[in-house]
This record gives structure tokens, C-alpha cells and sequence, in this order.
């Protein structure tokens, strides 16, 4: 459940979302979620929208008592079945103000994270509320939105005179061993929030390259457009589209990450195959329920086989914080978490490449990563966890809860090796988790086109090649916490791609 309120006079109107719950899965069901996401990629068999729905129909009794509640409330309310959403519209004088001849204020906050209580049977109950009553939909239970998400990228353009005078996007694919392909049969999604691109810097970028411009489809508006944020969404196309042009992209413009993802999973348009996310916010301002309803959509779209990958952030581990913290989306176990390096190139070859960190004392300016303190670390990545904490026993207060390791890969992120993209007119060289995000994203599109089937959720699989050749391993640096390692570290993940070796392990892996 999300509401939004802004500081605004109490007559105006308190918008809350509840996310109903699914049915109970049948045996049957379960074998086909099993067919989607446990099999190796090659054996999958992916759930189209219409199974989908089927399987993970909003609860129709849950739907009805929290309706009921609402229309005895006389608060307006809406439901759009196939996002299993709930739109309670109420007015904010009945949320300041008791009811007439009822003591009780109507919502209740249940914790600092913006978990709300719509009502309760009495008093007693409504005031003893705890943050337990969450997990409990029957409880009309529902969070406040209190976090901004950001782009993860500064936006911090470096202007230079030639794209010459940066490393272009091909040569860093090059760089990491990229299998050929053009994206072709793909199609790439791209969520943003806010930001613009303009036709003119496209067209100036791609022929540069003497390539056509790729096909691009835009679903909805962007709610502000910042230059910081156009650079950023110019990059997203401009990094993806050189690598694969045949692709088509599609750029799903929302209020939050979750709004932008259900419109981009409502989509029986366009065949998804790959998400880009370059949008985050720490994970300790977000309710437990939005976390949870984050998590189904991250899970919907690895069992449509859509790969979604994300911007582990772009500053360090301490997320602009006092304390250790991670981001959002890529807390998520569904989401492939992109962290940054710096790469040095000499004739097309990685000479150095360590973990990105080009903080001062004024600003926390690296890759981010850590644990998660919101979700735990699925069987995939216990062991790699468990043996960094061995390593290094001094990060064990920050992994006690078992949570989930991010990143899980990376790719050269730092401005003084950013990539060179065209924009407003000129060439710039732009850095940031949010450019190594958009370059994974098209190397599983040309993985998913040479392999001739849906990477999906692919985790689990590229853990199985920990140390190997597939991986650049990070040895060097830190992101102002964690140390870079061997094997999988909090800075870097499993290491940087070494594509076309990567691409094959995958395949003969059992």
C-alpha cells in the first residue's frame, strides 16, 4: 500500500495504494513458476501474461474486506484487478480529525518506515498496532511513502572536444570480451522517472558510429527534466543502443520505480527480455510492505524471462549516511546488482581496473554495496557472503542479519574512464553505476540473442562460476567501508564480464 501527501492544507485528499495478495498456488502452479525461474534458462518455460495473471490473481476476499472497509469509511476507492491495486482516495480531514463520536484517529503509523494501520476492531488494538500487522493483509495494512527515489548517475558531464579524447562505449565492450550481435529479436526497457532525450543528440551519437538510430518507444511522461537527468537518460539509450542497435528500447516513464515497473510488466505490446534501472533509493526509507511488493515485481518479471538488472549507486557504502546502508531495487534477489569499477584500456585490453572511488572529503562519490538489511541472501549467494565475512571477520556486525550481497557484478563506472556520449550539442564523458548498468543490459540482450533463448533470472547460474575466466576478478580498492577480494566482494561482485566466456560457461552449465 503507497500513499503520497504532500505539505499541503488538510482539505486536500491522502492517496493510499494497497497491493492485494494472490489466491494460494495450486501444486500445478507451482510447477509451472518452477518451470520458469528453477531450470537452467535453456530448459525454462516462461510464464506469458495471461498465465501469469491466472496464477497470481489478486485475493478476491482480501480485495473485498479492504473495499468494504473503505466504502464504510466513505472514502473513494478504485481497483485495478490486473495490477491487484486498491486506490483509496481520503480526504485529509478525516485522517487529522476523529470520526464523529469515535475517539480513534483512522490511520495509525506503525513504524518510522511509513507502515500505516488502516483500522482495527477497538481502540486498544488500533493503539497497540506493531509493525508484525504488515504481514498480516487482513489488517488493512499499508505504508506512507517517505523516500525520494534519485537517479543513481550525478550527472556529472565532463566536456570534451572529440569523442576521441574518452573511452567510447564499443571500445569498452571490447575491452570485456562482448560476444557479437546487434540485439536483434530483443527488446530492452528502460525505467525512468524523470528526464528527457532529444532526437537531435541521438541522431549526432549514431552516426558517428554509422548507425541508424534504434527504435524507441516512450509509454508515459517524465514527471521533471532536470539536465542532470537528461544526461542520464540520453546515456541509458546511447550506451545500450550503440551495443545493441537492432534492439528495440522502451522507455517507461513513472512516479516510482514499482509505478514504472507494473506499467512496464502490463505491457502485452512489447516483449520484454531486458530491464534497465538506473534509479535508487536507500532501502532503510522504504516500508516493509513496499519492499515486499518491489520483490513481486522483480519476481513477475523473471518468470515472464526478462533479465533486470540495476545500479547498485554511486556512493560508496555509506549511501551519503552515517551508517552502512544499500539501495533499492537491487536489494532485490531478482535483480542482477550492477556495481562500478575504474578501467584503464590500452588497445582494446583492460590494463588496470580496480574498485571504483573517487570520493574527497566534501563527497562520497563510489561504487556502491553492502548487505541488505531489509532481505536476506538467497541460497545462491550464502556461501560467497559467508566466505568474504571469513576474510574479513571486521564486516560481520554489517552481515549478522544474513542479508543479501550486493553487487553481484560490475563494470567500468569511474568519470576519469567514463564513456563518451553526445548531449546538447556536444561530446561529453559521463561516469557512474548508472552508465555500467545500461552495458550489462545490452550484453544480456546479445547473450539472449546468440544463445538463442531468455537469460531470465540468471543469478543463480553466474554464482556457479565464481573465479572462474567468465569474471574479471576486482583485487584492488574499496568503497569506503569493504574491501575489495577474490571470489565475490561487496564492491564489485563476482567481478567484471569476460563475455564470450561468460556466454559459453553459462550454456554448458547443467
Amino acid at each position: 500500500m503507497e500513499s503520497t501527501q504532500d505539505n499541503t492544507p488538510q482539505s486536500d485528499t491522502i492517496e493510499i495504494k494497497v497491493y492485494v495478495p494472490i489466491n494460494d498456488v495450486t501444486e500445478r502452479q507451482q510447477g509451472m513458476i518452477d518451470n520458469a525461474i528453477a531450470k537452467h534458462p535453456r530448459d525454462r518455460k516462461y510464464l506469458t501474461n495471461s498465465a501469469y495473471s491466472e496464477i497470481f490473481a489478486p485475493s478476491k476476499n482480501d480485495a473485498n474486506d479492504i473495499i468494504e472497509h473503505a466504502e464504510a469509511q466513505n472514502w473513494d476507492v478504485s481497483f485495478n484487478e490486473k495490477a491487484r491495486e486498491i486506490t483509496i482516495k481520503i480526504n485529509s480531514e478525516n485522517v487529522a480529525k476523529p470520526q464523529s463520536g469515535n475517539s480513534t484517529i483512522p490511520l495509525v503509523f506503525l513504524s518510522s518506515q511509513g507502515d500505516i494501520h488502516l483500522d482495527a476492531a477497538d481502540s486498544s488494538q488500533k493503539a497497540n498496532a506493531s509493525a508484525k500487522d504488515i504481514a498480516d493483509p487482513t489488517q488493512k495494512t499499508g505504508f506512507v511513502k517517505n523516500n525520494q527515489e534519485r537517479r543513481v548517475g550525478r550527472g556529472h558531464a565532463i566536456p570534451i572536444q572529440e569523442p576521441t579524447h574518452g573511452y567510447s562505449v564499443l571500445e569498452i565492450a571490447e575491452s570485456y570480451n562482448f560476444p557479437d550481435g546487434d540485439g536483434e529479436g530483443q527488446t530492452i526497457g528502460i525505467i525512468e522517472l524523470g528526464g528527457q532525450f532529444e532526437q537531435n543528440d541521438l541522431e549526432n551519437f549514431f552516426a558517428q558510429y554509422d548507425t541508424p538510430v534504434p527504435e524507441i518507444q516512450v509509454v508515459g511522461k517524465p514527471s521533471t527534466t532536470p539536465q542532470n537527468d537528461n544526461v542520464e537518460v540520453t546515456a541509458d539509450i546511447q550506451v545500450a543502443g550503440i551495443l545493441a542497435p537492432k534492439a528495440k528500447f522502451v522507455i517507461y516513464y513513472g512516479t516510482s520505480i514499482l509505478d514504472a515497473m507494473k506499467t512496464a510488466l502490463a505491457d502485452t505490446e512489447n516483449k520484454l527480455t531486458v530491464i534497465s534501472i538506473s534509479w535508487a533509493g536507500s532501502e532503510l526509507g522504504y516500508s516493509q510492505q513496499e519492499i515486499v511488493e518491489l520483490n513481486n515485481v522483480f519476481h513477475e518479471a523473471n518468470l515472464k524471462g526478462i533479465t533486470v538488472v540495476g545500479a547498485s549507486g554511486d556512493n560508496g557504502a555509506m549511501n551519503n549516511k552515517p551508517y552502512a546502508n544499500v539501495n533499492v531495487p537491487v536489494n532485490s534477489t531478482y535483480v542482477l546488482a550492477c556495481g562500478g569499477t575504474q578501467t584503464y584500456i590500452t588497445d582494446d585490453k583492460i590494463a588496470v581496473e580496480v574498485v571504483w572511488n573517487e570520493s574527497t572529503s566534501q563527497s562520497q562519490v563510489a561504487t556502491g554495496g553492502g548487505f541488505s538489511q531489509r532481505i536476506a541472501a538467497q541460497q545462491y549467494q550464502v556461501a560467497s557472503s559467508e566466505e568474504y565475512i571469513e576474510k574479513f571477520p571486521q564486516f560481520a556486525p554489517y552481515h549478522k542479519a544474513g542479508g543479501r550481497g550486493i553487487p553481484d557484478i560490475a563494470a567500468n563506472a569511474a568519470d576519469a574512464s567514463g564513456y563518451t556520449i553526445f548531449f546538447e550539442g556536444s561530446w561529453i564523458k559521463v561516469g557512474g553505476t548508472s552508465l555500467a548498468t545500461p552495458l550489462w543490459a545490452a550484453l544480456i540482450a546479445r547473450m539472449n540473442q546468440n544463445l538463442g533463448y531468455r537469460l531470465g533470472f540468471i543469478n543463480p547460474y553466474l554464482y556457479r562460476l565464481i573465479g572462474s575466466s567468465s569474471f574479471h576478478q576486482i583485487l584492488e580498492g574499496n568503497n569506503n567501508l569493504y574491501l575489495a577480494a577474490e571470489g565475490w566482494n561487496p564492491c564489485t561482485g563476482l567481478g567484471t564480464p569476460n563475455g564470450k566466456e561468460l556466454m559459453q560457461a553459462i550454456d554448458s552449465l547443467e
